[in-house]
């Protein structure tokens, strides 16, 4: 048996020290409590913003937070898993990072920046999945809509982990009589949000039989929206995002472990999984499946097909803006790796 610490929690964007301090508190409870592995959700030391000013904070992975992550780890002799906003190489990544009390440090980047997201950080051309080496056994581990791809499903299965974790964002759109479309992304979201916390985590439990882990965040932020080119409705610069929280352990016959729990609200908590460590695990297996949002192959679990449509937009459309916000915010830029700006 191992002890996992799910920690949903409402992060404060553009405020790390605030977001840091309240990480640090529920680590601490967990740790407390018995945890051996922390999951926090994701972009927990940023919160969720898609304004340019993220990219001021920006981090290499000898920065700040996972120096930060890597002191915790120790203290509370806990391994600590999450996604934190990476800069590297005059771009930015959303990158997931799992820090051991040994002050080891190993991360997968972002494959599917979604929607908006694509205005502040970039698809990694370095295939996923997350595939983290641990004492307690052999971790998979995904950040959000990473989760619906079939090359995430596929690089578990094939590198034989022993529990998968994801880390999140989800949520919907607060409608807005402003903007009628805004009604209509409502429902896509909340279905979308559905499917991730609901239906992604059980399928992996039930395909691989191993326990899934889904820890995101809770809350409200104010959220703009800049729709992609060709979107033929004006955007939104005053739109408020909920997230739909719902943070839980799924078992490997797929049944929920945490009950009598508010799940849109903050919470951090202990569960006892079984994870039954192989003798001898396969080699490591990293897949890459070719990004198109339209085609059914891409992935595990089906995404609504305005949800789809709308994220090829957006994957397409916001290129060239992300690129302008990179020559603006970036200064450390290593040779081979210049930005054309």
């Amino acid at each position: 048996m191992v002890k996992i610490g799910l920690i949903q929690m409402a992060a404060e964007p553009l405020n790390l020290q605030a977001n840091l301090s309240k990480a640090g508190r529920h680590i601490s409870k967990t740790a407390q409590d018995g945890a051996e592995i922390v999951v926090l959700p994701e972009m927990f030391n940023v919160g969720f913003s898609c304004n340019e000013k993220l990219m001021n904070l920006g981090e290499n992975l000898d920065g700040y937070t996972v120096t930060w992550l890597k002191d915790q780890a120790e203290k509370h002799q806990v391994y600590i898993i999450t996604s934190i906003y990476e800069k590297i190489d005059g771009y930015f990544f959303n990158t997931m990072v799992m820090v051991g009390f040994d002050k080891s440090v190993q991360i997968y980047r972002k494959r599917n920046p979604t929607c908006q997201e694509r205005l502040v950080w970039k698809r990694c051309k370095q295939p996923g999945p997350g595939i983290f080496e641990t004492p307690f056994g052999r971790v998979g581990g995904a950040i959000c809509f990473d989760s619906f791809s079939r090359e995430t499903f596929e690089g578990f299965r094939q590198s034989g982990v022993e529990i998968v974790i994801i880390v999140a964002l989800w949520g919907t759109v607060v409608p807005m009589l402003k903007h009628p479309d805004s009604m209509c992304f409502s429902r896509i979201l909340r279905r979308q949000s559905y499917l991730a916390s609901e239906v992604v985590p059980h399928r992996y439990a039930t395909a691989l039989e191993v326990p899934a882990v889904y820890v995101n965040q809770c809350g409200r932020v104010k959220l703009p929206i800049a729709h992609p080119r060709f979107y033929p409705l004006p955007d939104w610069p005053n739109s408020i995002y909920e997230f739909v929280g719902n943070s839980n352990v799924h078992d490997k016959s797929g049944k929920k472990w945490i009950r009598d729990v508010d799940l849109k609200k903050e919470f951090s908590c202990v569960a006892a999984v079984e994870m039954n460590q192989k003798k001898k695990r396969s080699q490591i297996s990293r897949v890459n499946i070719f990004p198109d949002y339209m085609d059914r192959g891409y992935y595990f679990v089906q995404p609504p097909f305005m949800f789809k449509l709308y994220q090829q937009l957006c994957f397409t459309g916001f290129e060239k803006q992300y690129e302008k916000r990179c020559c603006k915010y970036s200064s450390a830029i290593t040779r081979g790796n210049s930005l054309k700006c």
